[in-house]
């Protein structure tokens, strides 16, 4: 199993760690698994009303889902939820028994499981990548960047020519 992150997901989880430099924050990812990789296209930020502490986050659960589903048909074919990321305070990059029920419950949502990130700033940006599977297992992945690196179906939008005949 590996990872490949779209540029946008990438620069979202970035500035996403950016606006929130003083506490925990995080987001889920959306996208596919294919043929043993999972391609992470959009990052879904935690949302308005979520709580963020320097040691303990939690997510706006309703601009999640709403957001999920409004993303997700943007593209051919729908994403799915496949996994989520949060930050850590210092240079912890292991799990909480908390993210082990999160990840526990994230990773029965697919036959594939779903991909777990820890981001660090200790004192440099660090990424760590986890595939989570049922019962709870944790396999360390690698990861890489790059829209040239995701099959092109799996980028392509909608069609808008197709979304504007079925409006009328």
């Amino acid at each position: 199993m590996k990872v490949v992150f779209s540029r946008r997901a990438m620069t979202a989880l970035l500035v996403e760690t950016k606006e929130k430099i003083t506490t925990e924050t995080g987001g889920v990812f959306l996208g596919e698994f294919r043929d043993e990789i999972c391609y992470v296209i959009e990052t879904v930020d935690p949302g308005p009303k979520s709580i963020f502490t320097p040691t303990y986050f939690e997510y706006d659960v309703d601009y999640i889902n709403h957001l999920i589903n409004k993303l997700s048909r943007i593209y051919r074919r729908q994403l799915d939820l496949v996994g989520l990321w949060h930050r850590h305070p210092g240079s912890l990059d292991r799990f909480s028994s908390t993210d082990d029920g999160t990840n526990s419950k994230y990773a029965q949502l697919s036959a594939n499981g779903s991909i777990s990130a820890l981001v660090n700033i200790d004192p440099k940006f660090r990424l760590t990548v986890y595939h989570v599977t049922h019962p709870l297992s944790y396999e360390k992945v690698e990861y890489s960047v790059g829209d040239e690196l995701i099959p092109k179906d799996v980028l392509e939008l909608q069609d808008i020519t197709e979304l504007e005949n079925r409006l009328t």
